[in-house]
């Protein structure tokens, strides 16, 4: 972290040696044909052309065929094997971690030169996979090509290369270019992402939060007692103008406003997600997140799934530790006050917390 994230490339050989892929081809092709799933086939055709199909994917090209590959987002969704993988990176906070993507590519498989604006850890789980390398604006100017429904870039000139083995990994920062071509067939790498938020988006994803709560205490509704008559009404009234400035600032200065505000936004679940209703957790048991449930905290609150909830004392640390290790013991457990063993029950019914 202190030499090389944000910073510069890291290739680790053997860095998971003895890396099984957390799905087989065939398993990795019936989620790719299913509309719960994320799923892209990118074939190559001649000519340096692309074509690109968004899932699902009922038929997928034979096995043999060289030039494809099919790329399923985040399989830790759905694969309980891909999901402990993913939080072998767990060491950078969970409000940046994303997910894992499973790329699978037949011979000469790949999605053209590009890059990202996140950080990537690109694990060979098995085949192997020649990457090429450079930063932006030294290997390339960043110009994508407009003849391709990829975001491929037009120019490319690689620094560094190397061909990755099963449990080699290659870490990228953002804006590193990047072309990763299948070298054989059943060429598995895993991509772990992570999220970055814009600016911009984070403040609209926020301030829609805000104002959405309910009317606090001593709100008002606009007045214009003193209004004069107007020969210009197009012109909007600067005591208006004032009014809404007003209100944008109040509703981000209520006390813990915005700090909720962020933590529900961060662990919202995404669009394809959805639980499995089960039952309140039974005595004498530990419990454990779903891998699909998103649970952070801060000083004040914790956060699960888009919902807040204040917590102090001992629940604060329990609900805390079960945040980080994704875990409680049936000692831990056993030591909840009634309300937050309340609390534990409902997200085991919701399906957010699973009997461990």
């Amino acid at each position: 972290m202190k030499r090389h994230w944000q910073k510069q490339p890291l290739l680790v050989r053997q860095a998971l040696p003895g890396v099984q892929p957390p799905i087989d081809r065939v398993g990795l092709a019936a989620l790719a044909a299913s509309d719960e799933v994320e799923s892209r086939l990118v074939t190559q055709q001649s000519g340096e052309r692309w074509t690109l199909r968004q899932g699902p994917i009922s038929k997928l090209p034979a096995w043999s065929k060289p030039q494809w590959t099919l790329l399923v987002q985040g399989l830790d969704l759905h694969v309980d094997a891909a999901h402990e993988l993913l939080s072998r990176f767990r060491f950078v906070p969970e409000a940046r971690l994303d997910d894992l993507m499973l790329s699978y590519a037949s011979e000469g498989g790949g999605v053209g030169p590009h890059f990202d604006s996140y950080d990537v850890f690109l694990i060979q789980v098995s085949g192997r996979r020649h990457w090429r390398i450079g930063r932006l604006g030294v290997s390339t100017t960043g110009a994508l090509r407009e003849d391709v429904p990829l975001k491929v870039l037009a120019d490319f000139e690689p620094e560094q290369d190397f061909v990755l083995e099963p449990g080699d990994m290659l870490y990228l920062p953002p804006g590193w270019a990047h072309d990763g071509v299948a070298v054989g067939g059943d060429c598995m790498t895993a991509s772990v992402g992570f999220r970055a938020p814009w600016r911009g988006e984070l403040a609209n994803e926020l301030l829609v939060r805000l104002t959405d709560d309910e009317a606090p205490r001593g709100d008002r509704m606009y007045g214009d007692p003193r209004q004069a008559a107007t020969c210009e009404p197009g012109r909007i009234p600067e005591a208006l103008t004032a009014f809404a400035r007003e209100a944008v600032l109040k509703a981000v200065a209520q006390p813990l406003a915005l700090e909720r505000a962020l933590g529900e936004a961060l662990t919202e679940p995404k669009p394809r997600v959805f639980f499995e209703p089960g039952e309140a957790l039974p005595p004498g048991q530990g419990a454990r997140l779903s891998p699909r449930t998103r649970m952070m905290y801060d000083v004040a609150h914790v956060f699960i799934n888009g919902q807040s909830f204040r917590a102090g004392g001992r629940d604060a640390t329990l609900m805390r530790r079960l945040a980080d290790r994704r875990a409680l013991s049936a000692a831990e457990v056993a030591r909840l006050s009634e309300g937050a063993r309340d609390l534990l029950d409902q997200w085991t019914e919701d399906g957010w917390v699973l009997p461990d």
